[in-house]
């Protein structure tokens, strides 16, 4: 498909504060596709994109007039395709049928929400034992089960992380992880998100770094892969990852076939996992069946994702990319590795040349021409400086710079 051929096909992503979507308002603006970015926050960064050809600030998802503004907007605009976040598709739950023509993914409702809820997705992999491989210590609070003991707690390990999501939520579109470190901490837990949620996964803890494998789908398909690791989370003991790198771990990505395969998900999907580099051993953690913040690690290993889902969906055939380089990292810079480095730092459990170490690696890595920055991208750098100057703003204002994911 040709730039002139994709002119006339006009796309809405919204939540385009989300780091992961605006890799994709690059991606397919870059491609040619006249892109429309909405958010609920006027000063959300993906607004201010060059690849974008009109902004709009949205009512918020849970505000009663977003539908009827999403209704609107899509028909005086002609919007051809809209690529969902799991926000926007919970808010199009009750209203799927009408918008499925215009989404990448099948028009299945159970599939799409299912896909979205953590229990739903991995009850659908433990179907078979070869989906089932690699899970860590799980178990599933659904209405009308009794709590889980104290002692059957116990066994997952510390801490045990107790989730709801925002497909099971009965009040809203919440998704929350609470990690609990002890047992009668998560028992209680439990019994709080049990009110609201209709399910409540509860997993124990597992080693290791935080990985993932990325598929784009289409009729039954793996179209594309990629792969990447965490180099550094937030907090520094694990949480967000802020430092990732391209790489490939063949086992895992078997696995991540036979999981995607079962779920029977079509379009971009990301499959998140924990990998000990000390015995190799990996378990799977959930899916995302969406575009993931990591995104800008394959747009500049030249595996576009967003753009090749953009031609499928449009009946275009893509050219799939088999090789990408290894070991390219990209980091994200603002808000999040700085986050990395103060939470080592204020970690007086580790030794002062090891944070001393991690305070000059930030610096160096802006000496370092082969490590990129999910903002610094070509023709849209501005962002770059514009999250500099919040975040300074921030900083001196409140003391806090908070990010957008």
């Amino acid at each position: 498909m040709t730039p002139a051929q994709r002119a006339g096909l006009p796309v809405l992503v919204p939540d385009a504060g989300a780091i992961g979507m605006i890799g994709v308002i690059r991606s397919l603006g870059r491609a040619g596709y006249p892109v429309h970015a909405c958010a609920s926050n006027p000063d959300a960064l993906g607004l201010q994109s060059n690849f974008v050809t009109r902004s709009e600030c949205c009512p918020a998802y849970d505000d009663p007039k977003f539908l009827a503004w999403l209704d609107a907007y899509v028909g005086e605009h002609d919007i051809r395709c809209i690529v969902p976040s799991e926000g926007f598709l919970l808010a199009i739950r009750p209203v799927f049928d009408r918008y499925a023509p215009l989404l990448p993914i099948k028009s299945d409702p159970e599939l799409i929400y299912g896909s979205l809820s953590k229990s739903v997705a991995i009850a659908r992999l433990l179907e078979t034992p070869e989906a089932a491989a690699s899970l860590p210590p799980t178990l599933f609070i659904r209405e009308g089960d009794p709590l889980p003991e104290e002692e059957e707690l116990a066994v997952l390990g510390l801490p045990i992380f107790v989730k709801g999501d925002g497909a099971d939520d009965r009040e809203g579109n919440a998704n929350v992880v609470s990690p609990e470190h002890s047992p009668a901490d998560a028992r209680a837990r439990i019994a709080e998100l049990r009110k609201r949620y209709t399910s409540v996964l509860v997993q124990g803890f597992v080693p290791g770094k935080g990985t993932g494998a990325y598929f784009l789908v289409h009729q039954g398909r793996i179209i594309q892969e990629f792969m990447n690791r965490c180099l550094h989370e937030v907090p520094h003991t694990g949480g967000y990852c802020s430092l990732r790198d391209s790489w490939w771990h063949q086992a895992m990505m078997e696995d991540a076939r036979i999981k995607i395969a079962h779920l029977g998900w079509e379009g971009v999907a990301m499959l998140e996992y924990r990998w000990d580099p000390d015995t190799d051993q990996f378990w799977f953690i959930e899916l995302n069946a969406r575009f993931w913040a990591a995104l800008h690690v394959a747009l500049y290993a030249g595996v576009d994702f967003p753009r090749m889902l953009l031609d499928l969906f449009h009946g275009a055939s893509v050219q799939s990319t088999q090789c990408f380089p290894l070991g390219l990292q990209v980091r994200y810079t603002i808000p999040f590795e700085v986050g990395y480095v103060a939470s080592r730092w204020k970690d007086k459990g580790l030794p002062l040349l090891s944070r001393l170490g991690s305070l000059a690696g930030w610096f160096a890595r802006f000496l370092n021409p082969s490590i990129r920055s999910d903002l610094w991208f070509p023709s849209d750098r501005s962002l770059y400086f514009k999250q500099w100057r919040r975040f300074m703003r921030d900083l001196f204002t409140t003391g806090n710079a908070p990010g957008k994911r």
